[in-house]
């Protein structure tokens, strides 16, 4: 097996896989202050031979937790081209993800991996959650707009699996989300109070008022069976949205 070498402190050291890799990065860390200079020291000096040491997710992240922000994000960068290989499902593009705390980086990995790759690890509601939780404004609209609207429009075939998706975006990605979905389409899909209260839970105020504006009074009214039923319900929304559903019934608090 071919060797890779590093040099530390002027002595020369080898490395010949992941598994060694991420032991001499362990090995480093005795030192936050120290390690974070040395880490970076090892990446630089291997440089483009990563891309030839780490072949698998396990060994990849195994190494992420060990470094610092700026060297993960180091490590991920030499080997972009690997990316793609390496990264088999949402849950480990969450867990690298989770490891980068600034925008721009989170938003170079998901134009590294490209809207072919991510449509294979997004494939249902749960996928794109799980990929929206460590993303935040400009990397949130990046990812929808790379994977394609048309193709997370279609995923939705309850309310809670818009509730889980909806809850992880800024009221204007929310919004520009229930737009690609239509709120018709997903008018569809409320079939009882329950739902009603996850989708108005989540969407913005303009989309809450324009939701409720497709029931009649009396629609609304027969979701509830009874007095209790009605005072939850308004419990689990917030002020200004339970202002807003009480003055379309014309009910007064």
């Amino acid at each position: 097996m071919k060797e890779y070498s590093f040099i530390i402190w002027d002595n020369r050291y080898t490395v010949k896989d992941e598994d060694e890799l991420a032991l001499i990065f362990e090995l480093l860390s005795w030192n936050d202050e120290i390690s974070g200079m040395t880490h970076w020291n090892v990446i630089m000096e291997l440089d483009e031979n990563l891309l030839n040491i780490i072949k698998t997710y396990k060994w990849l992240i195994k190494s992420l937790k060990l470094l610092n922000e700026r060297n993960s994000f180091l490590l991920l960068v030499n080997i972009w081209d690997s990316l793609i290989k390496i990264i088999q499902n949402s849950e480990q593009l969450w867990e690298i993800l989770a490891r980068i705390s600034e925008e721009e980086n989170k938003i170079r990995i998901i134009k590294q991996l490209r809207q072919t790759w991510l449509k294979k690890l997004i494939l249902e509601p749960r996928d794109l959650s799980n990929v929206l939780e460590w993303l935040y404004g400009a990397s949130e609209i990046e990812l929808l707009n790379i994977t394609c609207f048309d193709h997370v429009k279609n995923f939705f075939n309850y309310p809670k699996e818009i509730y889980d998706v909806l809850h992880y975006l800024n009221n204007e990605n929310k919004d520009i989300l229930i737009n690609s979905i239509w709120l018709k389409t997903i008018l569809e899909k409320i079939k009882n109070r329950k739902d009603l209260l996850l989708i108005l839970k989540w969407v913005s105020m303009d989309k809450a008022a324009e939701l409720l504006s497709f029931f009649s009074k009396q629609e609304i009214k027969d979701l509830f069976t009874n007095n209790n039923e009605f005072v939850y319900f308004l419990s689990k929304l917030s002020d200004r949205k339970e202002d807003l559903f009480l003055r379309y019934l014309w009910i007064k608090k």
